[in-house]
């Protein structure tokens, strides 16, 4: 018979995101465990107590993370995030996106903080509500908390897909989420902005801590 260690041990190997997540220290141990229980079960053949799953994460969060990985966390810990609360998102038509781009003063006030999406056909605007306004009613639109991360030089290799997997495996659903030249841009609800900035905060404590290791490391061989 499988125990349940052993269940969670071969899920985790088998996505290497969840060992990214445990050996940074930055997952949520419940948001995985709630994620990987039914398979754990099915693997198992019963029931399974979801802090028994969590128990069985905690042994594995000693691995240490992939090269690739310190090397985004790296980055990221270098790089400016800058948050907008209140933004929104339209669908314009193309007269409304010519208008756009002809209007030197909208193009102002979107400077920074604003997005435009297209896939051929229709056009998206996420922008501030307030802006929002000289399109559309306002009036008891969703507000979302826009995320702009930027870095020094270019964005790493496989930031967004890294991203987007560890949030979700932190219980984070991103609504948008889009790389231009050197930056990314992370659109959530306004009720998981906070985790995200924490998740991100936790990243660069996990390489501040790492450096502090090594030093120490270093010091200890003199």
């Amino acid at each position: 018979m499988v125990s349940v260690q052993q269940a969670v041990r071969v899920i985790v190997e088998e996505n290497p995101l969840y060992v990214i997540a445990l050996s940074s220290g930055i997952a949520n141990l419940s948001a995985i465990a709630r994620e990987v229980k039914p398979l754990v079960e099915s693997i198992v053949g019963k029931e399974v107590n979801l802090m028994t799953i969590v128990k069985a994460l905690e042994r594995l969060s000693s691995r240490k993370a992939p090269t690739s990985i310190r090397d985004i966390g790296e980055a990221l810990e270098k790089a400016e995030v800058v948050i907008f609360n209140g933004v929104d998102e339209i669908e314009l038509s193309l007269v409304d996106t010519v208008k756009l781009y002809e209007s030197h003063e909208l193009m102002e006030l979107f400077k920074g903080y604003s997005i435009l999406l297209t896939d051929g056909e229709r056009v998206k605007l996420i922008a501030p509500v307030a802006v929002l306004g000289k399109f559309t009613n306002t009036v008891g639109r969703q507000e979302y908390t826009l995320v702009r991360i930027m870095f020094g030089e270019k964005a790493p290799v496989g930031f967004v897909t890294f991203m987007v997997q560890l949030a979700r495996a932190s219980g984070i659903t991103i609504r948008h989420m889009l790389r231009y030249d050197n930056d990314v841009f992370i659109v959530v609800e306004r009720s998981y902005a906070v985790a995200l900035l924490k998740l991100i905060e936790d990243l660069r404590n996990s390489v501040r801590r790492r450096q502090v290791n090594q030093s120490n490391n270093t010091g200890l061989l003199k």
